[in-house]
């Protein structure tokens, strides 16, 4: 059977609403620890500016539905040889050829833009190959050429955590690094450190075990943090952040968690960096001590917290164990080189 691929307009509430509804029941198919984004926040996604990612959505309508979806996001200030694809196809009509005709779509948009490599995502059980081989997910993936790049594993913590363990922590932390200053915000980053904050976050992607999934540092720079601080307000979206500053103003380390509005009981740790040179300090395992501890003070309703740690991430892993986070999904990040 064919099927009718157009490009989506955001700003049409109607064929927003249908793209979301077929993107999230793929999303949550068989997956009880699935985390697809809410309604709110997709729109936020697709109507906001981006100065730093194009985000190309597209519908494929078949039998009289929505029956496949597609996002094509393309990096513009770094990372140019690379797109991310994402395909969700509505559980029904699987198998009949739309999600392969839908990655075909978007690897043509890909190419289009100039990108020489296309990179994708996909979630399995936790007791799987660590690869994800013989999955039908990942199948569907190597079947076209994409190769596994790097395994990751999602973790979730039940909410509220143990306080005085988390400060146990902080307390065992805070001797290695006393000549440094703690700070916390929740939402936009001060102005005073927002370069050094960006530069900082924009090492994540080259800092952490990546595999072989080839990458570049990120550009965050003050343009893009404030136009993402505004996608995240637009999406109901608040971000609490701990940083450690080091004696010469400079970023050394970062933790954030993210609270949804539109999904509640849950809350999302994000990234978590300490720079190179200033490892050593026991800096992770303080400010994420110590963000936890914060967010539990001001959102005592929340019940749940999720993450994901690159399985070799064998030191923050460690941090996630002693906090009392269990393993129960896993994801596998897969690149193709066109």
């Amino acid at each position: 059977m064919t099927v009718n691929i157009v490009p989506l307009e955001p700003c049409d509430e109607e064929p927003l609403s249908a793209w979301h509804a077929t993107y999230s029941a793929s999303a949550a198919f068989e997956r009880p620890h699935a985390t697809p984004w809410v309604f709110e926040e997709v729109r936020a996604e697709f109507r906001g500016d981006n100065p730093g990612e194009k985000v190309l959505a597209f519908t494929g309508i078949a039998e009289g539905e929505v029956a496949v979806v597609g996002t094509v996001f393309l990096p513009l200030k770094d990372n140019l040889r690379q797109a991310w694809l994402e395909v969700n196809t509505l559980p029904a009509l699987r198998r009949r050829g739309y999600g392969s005709a839908m990655l075909e779509h978007l690897t043509v948009v890909a190419q289009q833009h100039d990108r020489s490599i296309v990179a994708t995502q996909a979630s399995f059980p936790y007791d799987a190959p660590a690869d994800g081989s013989g999955h039908p997910y990942v199948d569907f993936l190597t079947q076209r050429g994409f190769e596994f790049g790097l395994g990751d594993v999602q973790r979730v913590l039940d909410l509220p955590a143990d306080e005085r363990l988390l400060r146990d922590m902080a307390e065992a932390a805070e001797p290695h690094h006393r000549e440094y200053e703690i700070r916390q915000f929740a939402g936009p980053v001060p102005d005073e450190v927002i370069e050094t904050f960006g530069e900082l976050v924009g090492m994540l992607v080259t800092e952490a075990p990546m595999g072989s999934m080839e990458l570049e540092k990120e550009v965050l720079d003050r343009e893009r943090i404030r136009a993402d601080e505004a996608r995240f307000e637009a999406s109901g979206r608040t971000k609490y952040t701990t940083m450690a500053v080091a004696p010469d103003g400079s970023a050394a380390a970062y933790t954030d968690l993210v609270v949804p509005q539109y999904d509640p009981g849950r809350v999302y740790q994000w990234g978590t960096l300490v720079r190179p040179e200033h490892r050593g300090h026991r800096l992770g395992q303080a400010v994420k001590a110590r963000n936890l501890l914060w967010l539990q003070q001001e959102r005592p309703d929340l019940r749940s917290l999720r993450t994901y740690n690159a399985e070799v991430n064998t030191h923050m892993i460690a941090v996630n164990d002693a906090m009392g986070f269990h393993p129960v999904e896993r994801l596998g990040e897969f690149q193709k080189k066109l």
